[in-house]
This record gives structure tokens, sequence and C-alpha cells, in this order.
């Protein structure tokens, strides 16, 4: 078992996570779930998410849907007006292109409008279940601190390495367990060194001052 593998299995017995909404349905659902979660907290993506599809069902529907409709749906959401217009032309293209369905190839899958690398594996992972790593910015910030990418490492790169350092048997959890892990220990600005539970495993160089001073913090609150 790898150190990578070690680590996903002390993550996996500490951390779940219940999955959004938005990414638990059919890979087109999925698709458009990602585009409105873009800097937006879950629980707003869930209420734009739910609105919209109560109203239109597919595709073919949203790529006829008037914009402002779209807009007044999706509110909850950052950037609304902006989500709305590429919803609505990421279902245009699905129609035109693709028949009304959503591809199976990340290259495919990043020919759609608003559609990057980050929404293609989301698509690809939990849309259609292929063992491929979706990397955001806690799965990042994760994978580098424990050494499993280099620090400079781009987004293709850092994909790269998690997935060569994690067994297939493994995938599908990755961005599940880094992500919650992220948002509840190892944040990005101020993690929770004091209370890693694979601290030992953790090769960032600034764990121990954070560690310290977390200390000092609670002998001197």
């Amino acid at each position: 078992m790898t150190q990578f593998s070690k680590v996903l299995k002390i993550l996996e017995e500490r951390f779940s996570r219940d999955l959004p909404a938005h990414i638990k349905e059919d890979p087109f659902r999925v698709l458009i779930g990602c585009i409105l979660s873009a800097r937006t907290k879950d629980e707003n993506t869930d209420k734009a998410y739910e609105a919209l599809f109560r109203e239109f069902a597919d595709a073919r529907s949203l790529a006829q849907a008037d914009l402002s409709r779209i807009q007044a749906l999706i509110k909850p959401v950052n950037y609304y007006k902006t989500k709305a217009k590429r919803i609505k032309e990421a279902a245009s293209f699905i129609i035109e292109k693709f028949k009304g369905r959503v591809p199976k190839s990340r290259k495919a899958l990043m020919r759609i409008p608003g559609i990057g690398p980050k929404c293609a594996d989301i698509v690809l992972s939990y849309g259609f279940g292929k063992p491929t790593v979706a990397v955001d910015t806690h799965v990042e910030t994760v994978a580098k601190r424990l050494g499993v990418a280099p620090e400079r490492a781009r987004y293709e790169e850092v994909k790269r390495a998690i997935e060569q350092a994690t067994p297939l048997s493994l995938r599908a959890r990755v961005n599940d367990l880094l992500v919650v892990f992220g948002r509840e220990i190892c944040h990005k600005n101020n993690p929770k060194c004091s209370v890693c539970p694979v601290f030992e495993f953790c090769v960032w160089e600034g764990k121990w001052k954070r560690v310290n001073a977390q200390r000092k913090a609670m002998k001197n609150p």
C-alpha cells in the first residue's frame, strides 16, 4: 500500500460527506450543476439547481428557455447572469453537436461552452462513474501538502500525480475525501495542523509553525 493510500484509508475512517444534489444525478444535470457551483456554497448551488430542474427537465428545454427565466431561477448562486448564459449555451451546444447526449470523452466535454478541465472531470467521475479525479482548491492544497504533487504544479499535473498515486479501487473517493478534509482541517490559509489525523504524512514546511501557534493560542486564550 502506497503512503497516499494509507492517508486515504485514514481519511475514509474519519470523514464522510453527503453528496450535494447537484453531483448525484445523470451526466447532463451533473454538468449543469458544475457550472452553477463555481465560487458558490453547496447549499446555494443546490437551491438553484433544484429550482432550475423543476421547470426545465433536460437539455432541449433549457436550450429553448428564456435567458431571463434561467437567471431568475438560479439567482441564489454567485455570478448568476453569467452562469445563466453559459447554461443556455451549453444546453444548445449539446443539442446541436451531440444530439442531446452528454459525451463521455474528456476532450469532447471540454468543447462545450463553460466546461473546463475540472467540470469535465466531475462529469466523468460523478456522471459516468469513471475513475478520474477532479481537482478543486481543496484537492490541490492537500495533494501538495502531502507531497503527492509539486508545489508549483498546475491542474493537469496535480490530477496525473494523484491518479498515479491512487489505486483504482480508491480513486472514486479521492475528491470527496480531500474536499471534506480540506474544508474541516486542511484549510488553504489557516490549516488546523494540531488536530490533523494525517500530520505524520505531511511534508508542508509550514506545518510546525502552525502547530506551535495553535498550541500557544490554546495556552493563552
